[in-house]
């Protein structure tokens, strides 16, 4: 959540940092934790 805050990182490059094998990996995880995907909550918090 702080690297989608704070970086204009992409959600891809972020993915891979945190080790996940895909983006859509991430984005599922991310959901399950949030309700949302990792793009619609950088949108939402910035």
């Amino acid at each position: 959540m702080n690297m989608l805050r704070d970086t204009d990182e992409s959600v891809v490059s972020i993915a891979a940092a945190l080790g996940y094998s895909s983006q859509t990996a991430f984005a599922a995880a991310f959901r399950k934790l949030t309700g949302e995907t990792p793009s619609d909550w950088r949108r939402r918090i910035r």
